[in-house]
């Protein structure tokens, strides 16, 4: 019996089906004898190609629809969970199917998911890297090519070094999308516990502040995400020789690093508050 599928604009479903161009995410080292999670089954042609490789596979599907497509019977090595990845416990996933071992993550992600799920997985130690096929203009803006720097950009590249695998043309997807895509691979520096602690929250802050408003300067933004008296924010600007002129899009991430510390240690006798909590 053939089974036909109706595409879900909502899922945001745009299929890769070419095989040499899964087979160019699918880098032989990451794989072989290793345990994958897959985002986003399919129509399971590149979860099969894995598990050819891997040691187990767990892939997630969230359209249901799908499931007369996945019959993988044929293998004791592909796990499937139906269910939306960004609501699932993913340490209590993986030490059922994996226990402590590594994971490596991979899969075609759509746009409205993509930084919430990179944001997702960014502190989880059984994950030290992953591959991810986005939309392009979304790759650039991590990449910071092409565009100014910006919070997404800083923020994951003081976490992992980020490598462009490939730009795919919108031809290759079906249904073809508005855009194109980019593989970009996700390797996670080796941090110590206190640098993390420190990237996952006063840097995450500060970041986060110093992008507040795009167009406003450094220290207006400061000033105004803390709520902090500007002369006071002067003073800590004049003290460390930061320029008053200077925008967090002109600031790379050692710059972001060694000033977030710097403003932490100044302003401990204030009571910093923010109208955003920290939920990564």
């Amino acid at each position: 019996m053939t089974h036909k599928h109706l595409f879900k604009k909502k899922y945001g479903q745009n299929f890769l089906t070419d095989i040499n161009l899964l087979k160019s995410i699918l880098q032989k080292e990451d794989v072989e004898n290793k345990n994958v999670v897959e985002v986003g089954t399919g129509k399971g042609i590149f979860t099969r190609l894995i598990a050819q490789k891997a040691k187990k596979v767990l892939t997630y599907e969230i359209d249901n629809s799908l499931k007369p497509f996945l019959d993988f019977s044929n293998y004791d090595n592909i796990f499937i969970i139906y269910d939306d990845i960004l609501k699932r416990d993913l340490i209590k996933d993986f030490h059922q199917y994996f226990g402590k071992e590594n994971v490596y993550m991979v899969g075609n992600l759509p746009y409205h998911i993509t930084s919430s799920l990179i944001f997702k997985i960014l502190f989880l130690d059984q994950v030290p890297q992953f591959t991810f096929l986005m939309q392009k203009e979304m790759g650039l803006r991590i990449l910071s090519e092409g565009h100014k720097n910006s919070f997404l950009s800083i923020f994951l590249q003081s976490l992992t070094k980020i490598i462009k695998i490939k730009y795919i043309k919108n031809t290759m997807f079906f249904p073809k999308p508005k855009v194109d895509g980019i593989i970009l691979k996700f390797k996670k520096f080796s941090l110590d516990e206190k640098e993390k602690l420190f990237i996952k929250n006063e840097f995450f802050l500060f970041t986060k502040a110093s992008f507040y408003q795009k167009r406003k300067k450094l220290i207006n933004n400061i000033s105004n995400y803390f709520s902090l008296p500007k002369n006071k924010v002067f003073l800590f600007f004049q003290k460390y020789q930061i320029s008053i002129d200077i925008r967090a899009e002109q600031m790379n991430v050692a710059e972001f690093k060694k000033i977030s510390f710097l403003f932490f240690n100044f302003f401990n006798q204030y009571d910093i508050k923010s109208s955003q909590k920290i939920k990564i």
